[in-house]
């Protein structure tokens, strides 16, 4: 049996989700009044950690909108509004998750509400001489299982069918050997996470 069928047997672990829309997370109502009087607007992605009780723990933003306050109303609203279903590790039991979103902030009036689509970004970047697919570049998705000091110690495929077993299995060895990301609680202390990981392969330059 494959090492990498062996770890999907084995465990099978489970990111954090929205409980429900983005949707419902923020409003006209919720645009900060400085802000709104600035006319300010603009794109912003933050990172979430999902207590085991589905509730956010802790947010950063992870790409400014340009904004403070827009900045700051982002995470106090994701706090107060965001609900989740909590990740679970290889037990079935529910741990840490991460959450990485953005939105757009629109000024109220405009054509478009504030917008929930986002991209997460690239985690590891590895340069290989040629793909299986003979494409350029491909991207695996991954859920992973990160240890308080943040190294990866269990590493799955987010949706087998999507990529070769060999990208995965390359994926995931990288992953553990050279990818970090330390999660905190709001306390400050460090704590064990599911987290979904983008590793993209790109062709190197002949």
């Amino acid at each position: 049996m494959g090492a990498i069928l062996s770890v999907m047997l084995a465990a099978t672990l489970v990111p954090a989700m929205p409980a429900k829309t983005s949707g419902f997370w923020l409003g006209d109502r919720d645009y900060p009044s400085g802000a709104l009087r600035r006319k300010e607007e603009g794109p912003v992605a933050f990172s979430l950690l999902i207590a085991p009780n589905g509730r956010v723990a802790n947010c950063i933003i992870t790409a400014t909108s340009g904004s403070a306050e827009l900045d700051e109303q982002t995470c106090a609203m994701m706090a107060l509004r965001a609900r989740f279903k909590p990740a679970t590790d290889e037990n079935a039991i529910a741990t840490y998750g991460s959450y990485r979103g953005g939105l757009f902030w629109r000024l109220p009036g405009s054509q478009n509400r504030p917008s929930y689509r986002y991209a997460p970004p690239v985690d590891l970047t590895l340069q290989v001489k040629r793909l299986p697919s003979g494409a350029l570049e491909e991207s695996v998705s991954l859920v992973t299982k990160l240890d308080p000091t943040g190294h990866v110690t269990i590493c799955e495929p987010f949706k087998p069918d999507k990529a070769s077993a060999k990208l995965i299995e390359v994926a995931c060895q990288q992953a553990k050997e050279a990818y970090t990301s330390l999660a905190a609680d709001g306390e400050g202390r460090p704590v064990p996470v599911v987290r979904h990981v983008i590793v993209k392969f790109q062709v190197a330059a002949q």
